[in-house]
C-alpha cells in the first residue's frame, strides 16, 4: 500500500539511473512545463539545503528541476542568500546517452556555510551539453545529507 506522504510503494521510489536522466532533462528542455512524480520545479539557489521544500521522491534524496542563475561574464551562480554556497568537489564527467554521445554533465558539490565551514549537504548537479560543450538551460539537482560517521 502507498504511504500518505509518497505516490510510491512502500519500498520504491524515485532513483532515476543515468539514460534516464538523460531522458528527463531533455523532456524538460523541450517542455518546461514537463514534470515528474519525485521531482519538484523550483529556483533551487535560492533555498539553504536545509530550507528545501520536501519532494516525493520516496527515499532520502530530493530531485529538483531547476535553472541555473549566471553572474556577469557567464558564470554560474551558485551561491544562497544566505551567504553559502555550493562549491564542487571533485571532476565533473560527461554521461553518454543510448548512442554512446556524451550529453550530459554531471557535477558533485558540497554545500559550505557563509563562514566557509563545509557542511554535510551534499548534491548532484546534471545539466544537458549541446555539441558545442555548452551548458543548456535546465539543470536536475540531486540533493542528499550525509551524517558524519
Amino acid at each position: 500500500m502507498a504511504s500518505s506522504s509518497t505516490p510510491f510503494l512502500h519500498g520504491f521510489g524515485f532513483c532515476p539511473n543515468n539514460s534516464e536522466i538523460v531522458t528527463l532533462l531533455s523532456n524538460k528542455e523541450e517542455d518546461s512545463t514537463f514534470n515528474v512524480e519525485g521531482c519538484t520545479t523550483i529556483k533551487f539557489y535560492d533555498y539553504h539545503p536545509e530550507q528545501l521544500p520536501p519532494t516525493e521522491s520516496g527515499n532520502e534524496k530530493m530531485y529538483y528541476f531547476t535553472r541555473l542563475k549566471f553572474k556577469h561574464g557567464g558564470v554560474i551562480n551558485r551561491q544562497t542568500p544566505s551567504g553559502g554556497s555550493w562549491m564542487m568537489t571533485g571532476c565533473s564527467k560527461n554521461i553518454k546517452d543510448k548512442y554512446g554521445n556524451p550529453s550530459v554533465k554531471e557535477k558533485s558539490f558540497a554545500y559550505h556555510k557563509a563562514s566557509g565551514k563545509k557542511t554535510q549537504w551534499l548534491m548532484k548537479e546534471y545539466t544537458l551539453s549541446n555539441d558545442q560543450n555548452k551548458i543548456s538551460g535546465w539543470t536536475l539537482c540531486v540533493v542528499y545529507y550525509k551524517p558524519s560517521r
